[in-house]
């Protein structure tokens, strides 16, 4: 008799886990530009599907999948969002331009109707305002979105640590303050103050619990910036990574929180300005990262790195200039070659062609070459602005060719590079033509 029970024990278990309920998530985006896919990131796992031709995707979690908060992203557009195994729920996005509307419903939606609808807008913080006062209205703001979380009558387990993600959402503008104040003030000689400082490191404190939660790492990380730059007197990349990496060291005792943020500023140092420095900080790198993945990524990015380090030749191009003849790389050899990556759009860029103009003018009939490179899109827009402001130097249109952006990794624009007269790099990113390093670069080149 007692193997029966034990037998019927059994069936009843299986069963049990046969109907588990399944975690689902519906996606249906409207829009007048859809993207291909829709990506959830959660604590624990990454999933990827392809929109149908209506724009609607279903992902399915996995069974094991754990509670937390997450991420949907349309291209670079996050939709945060919260996943509670067996609690499925539909999500609606409206695009439009960079803009997202979500819409919730279904079983797990109550939590995440109110994350898209409890957020916070810096543009009601006062960067103008003095150090104290600022403090204040942070304590003030977190006061009023901890209210907001009490009246939702959440579960008391998600109630704490929601109540430490808004924590964080709200000071991490605490470190932006040293950055923001001075021009909304029009204090260029601010510096921050004992008091500040204080303030930034008791507000913004080691928590390894909350890694993987954006609010906290973008605070924490931030938070480490504006330590480290406190007494450095003039900016230097890598003088800054090498401070970021000491304070780093010297303030936080958990390995996984060093782990996080040694990765972090190294892989975004690298990112920006690649490894002719690696020796500088690889030991550190290495001490503190074990992760094989990260280790695996920052290999990845090294090697990207390594084809376009000094010495190495430049990946050749042939581009149609303004007048519709190509021009190519091999072109130009038997001079220096200083490239401007650009486009009409981009205001940056724009504001470095009267610096660009004042090179050119100064190293007229010198032994290099001022090449601008455009990535419009809209290739009238890049005819009418060269000719229309009578742009000097060979100028140049990308063709929608990716090849030159993606093996100089070239995210963001202005971007410059400097070429030897052999078609070699000397600088994968070198300074801006405002920057008085240009010139002295410049000449220091041998035969220039």
């Amino acid at each position: 008799m007692m193997k029966s029970y034990f037998i019927a024990g059994l069936a009843l278990a299986a069963m049990s886990c046969a109907t588990a309920p399944k975690t689902v998530v519906s996606v249906h985006v409207e829009g007048t530009q859809l993207p291909e896919s829709v990506k959830l990131i959660t604590t624990d796992s990454t999933y990827s599907v392809a929109l149908d031709s209506t724009g609607s995707a279903e992902i399915a979690l996995a069974d094991a999948c754990q509670a937390g908060y997450a991420t949907f992203q349309l291209d670079y557009i996050p939709v945060p969002a919260y996943i509670e195994p067996g609690k499925s729920f539909d999500l609606d996005l409206k695009v439009e331009g960079y803009t997202l509307t979500p819409t919730f419903t279904g079983e797990g939606a109550a939590k995440n109707i109110y994350l898209n609808e409890n957020v916070l807008g810096r543009g009601s913080l006062d960067f103008k305002a003095e150090e104290a006062p600022f403090i204040e209205s942070l304590k003030k703001l977190e006061s009023e979105m901890v209210a907001r979380l009490d009246s939702q009558n959440f579960e008391p387990q998600f109630v704490q640590q929601e109540k430490r993600r808004l924590h964080y959402a709200v000071y991490a503008a605490l470190p932006t303050y040293a950055v923001y104040h001075p021009y909304y003030a029009q204090k260029q000689d601010y510096k921050p103050g004992d008091a500040y400082y204080q303030a930034l490191q008791e507000a913004i404190v080691e928590e390894p619990a909350l890694l993987g939660t954006l609010e906290y790492e973008d605070a924490l990380a931030a938070a480490v910036e504006t330590m480290a730059s406190k007494d450095l007197e003039a900016y230097d990349a890598l003088a800054f990574l090498k401070s970021e990496l000491a304070y780093v060291q010297a303030n936080y005792k958990d390995a996984a929180v060093r782990e996080f943020l040694v990765d972090h500023f190294v892989m975004e140092y690298v990112g920006r300005y690649g490894v002719d420095n690696l020796k500088e900080f690889a030991d550190i790198y290495n001490a503190n990262v074990t992760s094989s993945d990260k280790q695996a990524a920052f290999k990845a990015l090294c090697d990207k790195w390594a084809k376009i380090a000094k010495g190495q030749p430049a990946p050749n191009f042939k581009y149609l200039d303004i007048n519709g003849k190509e021009v190519a790389l091999a072109d130009l050899a038997g001079k220096y070659v200083y490239i401007d990556v650009w486009a009409t759009w981009c205001g940056p860029c724009r504001g470095e062609i009267p610096h660009l103009q004042k090179l050119e003018h100064q190293y007229a009939g010198k032994n290099i070459h001022f090449v601008s490179i455009s990535c419009d899109q809209d290739k009238s827009a890049w005819e009418k602005m060269v000719k229309e402001d009578k742009l000097g130097g060979i100028q140049l249109h990308f063709g929608g060719d990716e090849e030159f952006m993606d093996t100089f990794m070239i995210t963001g624009i202005p971007r410059f590079i400097l070429l030897d007269r052999e078609g070699k790099i000397l600088n994968a990113n070198m300074t801006r033509p405002s920057n008085s390093e240009t010139a002295k670069t410049f000449d220091a080149l041998e035969g220039i």
